[in-house]
């Protein structure tokens, strides 16, 4: 089908879409007359964004984001929310609210409930995109009723915002109540089991105890170093009777060289005289008598210098048994210190853990006794002058532009339970045969009908009586 066939259908068929489109206008403008008038009450809300929380000072959410506005509207449409409006209008308790409850459900079930539900199916809430604005309306009959529903549902879902949140701060302070009796305890047994490993091991918080052992510790090592330096060299000194110190003794020295002389004077002594000789036996003996004192002296020397290297690995060995039991003391007093500064630690973090969970507490309380929320009215609902609907010249557009629709439609229904020819184009589409020539038929000419008169018998065929 052509634009052209369109416009020759519809001009065949204009009666049909014109009765068609006459009937829905009519329709439409006796329903909109018949309906009852509603009135709608329009509240408007908006959301503060705050960056940062005055109670507790932490960041607040993202109030922009559209899953936040989202949610808000839902609470807005919540049940809870609802029979809040319930107990703060007194719906419930209205003669005429009780005779249509029970009309309705017999008397089963809870009026709240029930009126709850009633409310929730004529509010509509819609939150403005990229905006922190929320638009909620309630329609009704009665234009002081929805102006009154919807500042009330506007309270209400200010007034739950803030039960939620005083809710979840009671339980939260709840909570932490119960943990502050179990951290105290801990804190308690903590402090007490650090001031009696205090006390048992005698430390003081200024204790220098270790500083003390520490110093004397280091001048014990010292000391060992030293004696063993000074037993190396006394042990190097004490090699018998050719050790250095002997050797170089001046008295020994001289021993010896007054030793040498008397031996170089009996040598002579004896190439001139006879073993028997008095001066030979004479010298012998002052001979002997110098090495035996060279000996004894020697040998003192040697003793004395074997002593002193005795007496020196003694000190040394006293002064290592010293420093290891210095290094006994000094690492059990830093064990000690090392215990004492775990038990602090584990007091110090109970303290810690408290005082969070106290702070914590603090807060929780606050924000349960805080009705300040992010939600303010920006206008709330004014009685509304005008009925919203039903809406006269909204109805009628549509009622026009559905009826030139169905007009149209019924047009084309018609047509194809009745198809006709009304141009070359539907021959050759409904027989599948060309047309060889079309005729312009000229209109016919209008005959004059002879008036019958009374007494005469009329034509049977008036097209065949003469003109």
């Amino acid at each position: 089908m052509n634009l052209q066939q369109f416009f020759q259908i519809l001009r065949a068929r204009i009666w049909v879409a014109l009765m068609v489109f006459a009937l829905v206008v009519v329709g439409a403008m006796v329903v909109s007359l018949v309906l009852p008038k509603q009135y709608t009450g329009e509240v408007v809300l908006t959301v503060d964004a705050k960056p940062v929380d005055p109670i507790n000072g932490l960041a607040a959410p993202n109030v922009l984001a559209p899953d936040y506005m989202t949610t808000q509207a839902q609470i807005i449409t919540s049940h809870n929310t609802a029979l809040n409006v319930v107990d703060a209008l007194g719906l419930d308790k209205l003669p005429e609210t009780r005779e249509a409850f029970i009309a309705d459900t017999q008397g089963h079930g809870n009026i709240r409930d029930w009126l709850a539900k009633s409310l929730l199916r004529s509010l509509e809430v819609e939150p403005a995109r990229d905006s922190r604005i929320i638009n909620l309306s309630f329609t009704a009959a009665d234009p002081q009723f929805a102006a009154a529903i919807a500042n009330a549902f506007s309270q209400a879902y200010v007034k739950t915002v803030s039960d939620i949140r005083s809710n979840a701060a009671q339980q939260n302070s709840v909570f932490f109540e119960t943990q502050l009796k179990t951290l105290q305890k801990n804190l308690e047994t903590a402090q007490r089991r650090y001031s009696d490993y205090q006390r048992e091991q005698g430390i003081v918080a200024t204790d220098e105890r270790l500083d003390t052992e520490t110093q004397r510790l280091n001048d014990l090592s010292s000391q060992v170093v030293m004696a063993q330096s000074q037993t190396y060299d006394a042990r190097a000194r004490a090699r018998g009777d050719n050790a250095p110190d002997v050797l170089n003794n001046p008295l020994i020295q001289q021993l010896k060289s007054q030793l040498a002389q008397q031996q170089g004077k009996f040598d002579e002594l004896a190439q001139r005289v006879g073993p028997n000789h008095p001066h030979y036996i004479a010298a012998k003996a002052e001979l002997d008598a110098t090495r035996t004192e060279l000996a004894e002296l020697t040998r003192q020397y040697a003793s004395g210098l074997s002593s002193a290297a005795s007496s020196s690995a003694s000190r040394q060995a006293s002064l290592t048994g010293a420093l290891a039991a210095q290094k006994e003391r000094v690492l059990k007093l830093k064990g000690d210190r090392a215990e004492l500064d775990v038990l602090q630690r584990q007091m110090e973090n109970a303290q810690r853990a408290y005082e969070t969970t106290l702070d914590r507490y603090s807060q929780s309380m606050i924000e349960s006794r805080a009705e300040a929320t992010n939600i303010s009215v920006l206008q709330a609902a004014p009685i509304p002058l005008k009925p919203s609907s039903p809406r006269m010249l909204l109805n009628l557009a549509l009622a026009i532009f559905t009826g030139g629709l169905l007009g149209i439609g019924f047009a084309l229904v018609f047509e194809l339970l009745d198809r006709r020819v009304r141009s070359v184009r539907d021959i050759e589409h409904g027989l599948g045969l060309p047309v060889l020539a079309e005729l312009a038929l000229a209109p016919a000419p209008v005959s004059k009908k002879r008036r019958w008169l009374p007494g005469r018998s009329r034509p049977a065929n008036p097209a065949l009586q003469p003109a």
